[in-house]
């Protein structure tokens, strides 16, 4: 019942509503804050399940109860955002809406509302500084916490002779093998890029590259010097991948969505970056590249020039002082013995972590993966690739094939 694409595609029809935040707390204050900094209509209501907080009024708005709700939406046009950032609240309250058997079908998540605003905040003269405040903490958060994490894998892995890597390009299943580690008390740091640092703005930047890559070339170093590098890398079916890698990028909304400008459907606006390989680093990091451009190029390990069990899902390969354990998502459940053994760890289990179930996105995405029509080239330029049959069988291919067949666009 979430639509969140009915109001990414068309913001107008909070302009024409009254809005309802089903949410008093927090959250709920957020949107309400979100709504009137970036110009757009106040909340009407605040509905919420809590009895204690019915008839009050939360920053000068009243707060309505579930039934008051089903009474306002007899008379009037709603428009009702979930005001949870949790997917198991959004689910609950999801169920309730549900259960009131409303007229109004717009209904919507916090999530869906922002990427709304910072879609159409140009075309609608919307107060689009909120966002730009947003975009630009996060960068820097996001710069600091990569420059923290070198100087702490530094230090961690000085005084060690043996070292653990989960090192692999992103949603690969890396998460689930992280969770799985520490549950066993084995330490491992994550890491999508070692061969060169990310690019910044510089407006983001509060050292410079030369201190960063000072920062880098001391972790390689300390690799180098180590008597034994374990790395975990991971490869997962190419469309799959770039549709769930650009979702995890807008888990924070107001970044990247540059890309995905209003004057066309969303779902168009994600396929464009799908087809055209817009997102950053595309070029050098899309999956087929990764192992070339990472393990190779940092450790010597040339995945292609070694054998991979494909009915297994796995290789092993060594190469001066690392040793690296490269597996296919697809296959992971079936691999717990060999990863246990690789670690030296017989009490390993693994523990799934699926970040997109759990995700603020996921209703978006869901919406997306059922609507979206991809070039046939696309599918092309990867699955006939000569690098992919080294990790899938023609029938594994061809099982590709079948899962988009009704998203391919000829």
């Amino acid at each position: 019942m979430i639509n969140e694409l009915k109001l990414i595609d068309n913001i107008d029809i909070l302009l024409e509503s009254k809005i309802v935040l089903y949410g008093a707390g927090v959250t709920g204050v957020k949107a309400l804050k979100m709504l009137k900094e970036t110009g757009m209509p106040a909340a009407a209501y605040f509905c919420d399940g809590d009895p204690r907080k019915w008839g009050t009024f939360v920053e000068g708005v009243e707060v309505l109860s579930p039934s008051e709700l089903k009474q306002l939406d007899e008379s009037e046009n709603l428009a009702i955002i979930i005001a949870s950032e949790h997917v198991p609240f959004i689910d609950q309250i999801a169920g309730d809406i549900a259960w009131l058997k409303l007229r109004t079908d717009n209904i919507f998540t916090l999530f869906g509302l922002v990427v709304s605003l910072m879609r159409n905040n140009k075309a609608l003269g919307l107060n689009g500084g909120h966002f730009y405040a947003l975009q630009s903490i996060r960068r820097e958060t996001a710069f600091a916490l990569h420059t923290v994490r070198l100087l702490e894998m530094y230090a961690r892995w000085a005084e060690k002779t043996e070292v653990f890597l989960v090192y692999a390009i992103g949603k690969t299943g890396t998460t689930t093998i992280l969770n799985s580690l520490s549950k066993i008390n084995i330490f491992a740091d994550h890491l999508h890029r070692l061969c060169k640092m990310p690019r910044f703005s510089k407006s983001s930047i509060p050292l410079s590259r030369e201190v960063l890559e000072n920062y880098r070339q001391d972790v390689l170093n300390i690799f180098k010097s180590r008597k034994s590098v374990k790395i975990i890398s991971m490869m997962r079916e190419p469309v799959s991948r770039i549709l769930s890698r650009i979702f995890q990028s807008f888990r924070f909304p107001e970044f990247g969505l540059g890309d995905v400008p209003p004057g066309k459907s969303y779902v168009n606006s994600i396929t464009e970056i799908v087809a055209y390989k817009k997102w950053e680093g595309f070029i050098n990091y899309e999956p087929l590249n990764y192992f070339d451009k990472e393990l190779k190029a940092v450790f010597g390990i040339d995945v292609y020039a070694h054998p991979f069990y494909r009915e297994k899902g796995y290789s092993i390969i060594k190469h001066g002082n690392a040793e690296a354990l490269v597996m296919k998502l697809e296959k992971l459940n079936s691999l717990e013995q060999v990863i246990a053994e690789f670690v030296g760890a017989p009490r390993f289990k693994l523990v799934n972590a699926n970040e997109g179930d759990k995700a603020p996105y996921k209703y978006l995405y869901k919406q997306v993966k059922e609507a979206i029509k991809i070039p046939r080239e696309v599918f092309d330029f990867y699955y006939k690739d000569p690098r992919l049959a080294h990790f899938y069988s023609e029938e594994e291919v061809a099982g590709f094939w079948k899962k988009w067949e009704n998203n391919i666009a000829d």
